[in-house]
């Protein structure tokens, strides 16, 4: 055999990944093979490249280590990527595995490209020498990189299993993270674990499955059902995020909404408490199919995705009148917050659709720190300096206009529809805070009714939206059935926007 032949056949019996066993076992837990996982995501069945093929090539039993490395393209673009291999040592972290994760980092690093992390890993692997993970440049690296790649380049991460410890890290470092349904779980220990450390037997699904992550945590941004679904999504995903943090996203050609604009003013009641989705909005002012919710089972009473407006990419903030009345509660500051900071991060313009009768208050969201994550979601909406719009779309009352780039936040633009109401509180709070002793001084029923129905008028005319306009509150009052060509124009008008900030190292909030 000659030394060519010798290499084929060996990168042959690599690729093969573990034995006949796992290949079956993995088939019968309904999960692919690494290496046709892949396939799913690149566009050519062949890989740009692949690095560190042979790590562990002497020992028969842990081909490649574990894990796939290397480079391929997405839709033309070049995106770095490590994926785990369940059919050796179940996915495991051993010291060529990790070396390997951090050579695809670094390599995204230099090259300034996106990074996938297609995660199925039992941990780290124990049966090496101890302290591996924490050495300069092994395992415990892994998150050092993820800290310093983080708003440079984007990093997406997919989980195919349940991942604990240091696999449950990874995603969590990501800019985004993806969960398959039922098979998918990420918690900080395992079952196991938490029963000898605490006593408390608990479900891998109750202590960190997709649910309880999309519903509770907000740790999961997406859930998907299969993994062709997974692929799929990290292909829209990507189509809305630029290489790194110095370019912007692509601009494609532009779609007509989905729904027509003039609908607009039939889908604002007509009343300042009467509920409406905020997705119909949505679907009048940006191009058809291109909203992308992010978090959609999280702190509902806030919607943020991407979305397109004539090709452009734009992020979207929007308080959901239809769950607690969209106002802003700690979970959904800093669901606001986090995917504000990343838009900015990679230079996603901001569209701010407010309609909140502010943060909540009382004992339990105080217990939650609804000051603290509210300051949060104030301040990455601050010092964000991507172009930004913000749309008074009905309540702006309290502090809510701030944390939704209101006047005083540097948005480019304020625009209010007509149903807009701009006020310090509502008008029933407002009354009975200011005249409380008054009304209470009416006996008489009918009286009563009368007195607080003429205050209620009184108060509501002196943040009458055609006066704040006026006095130059907003920028501008538009017919409703404008705003997508307002905002369209707007938009187009701020893309080369330059706002630096004043020098600093960095603040001293982390949002």
């Amino acid at each position: 055999m000659n030394r060519e032949q010798k290499v084929i056949n060996e990168i042959k019996r690599i690729k093969r990944g573990g034995s006949k066993r796992n290949h079956e076992k993995i088939e019968q837990m309904g999960k692919m093979f690494v290496r046709d996982r892949l396939k799913l995501y690149f566009d050519q069945e062949e890989l740009s490249y692949e690095t560190g093929i042979f790590a562990n090539a002497l020992k028969e039993d842990v081909p490649a280590d574990g894990v796939v490395a290397g480079a391929g393209k997405i839709d033309g673009r070049l995106v770095y990527f490590t994926a785990s291999d369940f059919t050796v040592k179940a996915g495991s972290i051993g010291r060529k595995h990790g070396e390997k994760i951090l050579r695809s980092q670094q390599a995204a690093i230099k090259g300034k490209r996106p990074i996938l992390y297609l995660i199925d890993s039992s941990g780290g692997r124990i049966d090496e020498s101890g302290g591996y993970h924490v050495e300069r440049y092994s395992g415990g690296k892994i998150f050092y990189n993820h800290s310093i790649m983080s708003g440079r380049i984007p990093q997406i991460g997919v989980l195919y299993g349940p991942c604990f410890a240091g696999t449950a890290y990874m995603p969590v470092f990501c800019d985004f993270v993806i969960m398959m349904e039922k098979q998918a779980g990420m918690a900080i220990a395992s079952p196991r674990m938490v029963q000898m450390a605490t006593g408390q037997k608990v479900s891998i699904e109750e202590l960190g499955g997709t649910k309880m992550h999309a519903e509770k945590s907000g740790a999961v941004d997406f859930v998907v059902q299969t993994e062709e679904e997974a692929a799929e999504l990290v292909k829209k995903l990507v189509s809305y995020l630029p290489d790194h943090y110095e370019t912007i996203p692509s601009t494609i050609e532009g779609r007509a909404p989905a729904r027509n604009p003039l609908d607009i003013d039939k889908i604002i009641p007509q009343e300042p408490n009467q509920p409406y989705d905020v997705r119909e909005l949505i679907d009048c002012i940006v191009d058809a199919d291109s909203f992308l919710e992010v978090k959609r089972d999280y702190a509902k009473e806030l919607v943020t995705g991407f979305a397109r407006i004539d090709g452009r990419v734009i992020g979207i903030v929007a308080n959901q009148p239809i769950v607690k009345g969209g106002a802003i509660f700690p979970e959904s500051a800093d669901k606001g917050a986090n995917f504000v900071w990343t838009c900015d991060a990679y230079n996603i313009p901001l569209l701010y659709l407010c309609d909140t009768p502010g943060f909540m208050v009382g004992t339990k969201v105080e217990q939650d720190g609804i000051l603290r994550r509210g300051r949060n979601f104030i301040y990455a909406s601050s010092v964000a300096n991507v172009p930004k719009l913000c749309v008074i779309v009905r309540k702006a009352y309290g502090a809510g206009i701030y944390a939704m780039a209101g006047p005083a936040y540097e948005p480019d633009a304020t625009i209010a529809l007509p149903s807009a109401e701009i006020a310090i509180m509502g008008p029933e709070a407002a009354i009975n805070a200011v005249y409380y002793n008054k009304i209470q001084a009416v006996t008489d029923p009918k009286e009563k009714v009368e007195l607080v129905k003429k205050l209620r008028d009184e108060y509501r005319a002196g943040y009458d939206i055609y006066k704040l306009s006026d006095d130059l509150v907003v920028d501008d009052l538009i017919v409703p059935s404008d705003l997508r060509k307002e905002v369209q124009i707007r938009f187009e008008a701020f893309e080369r926007k330059d706002f630096p900030l004043p020098p600093k190292k960095h603040s001293t909030i982390l949002s």
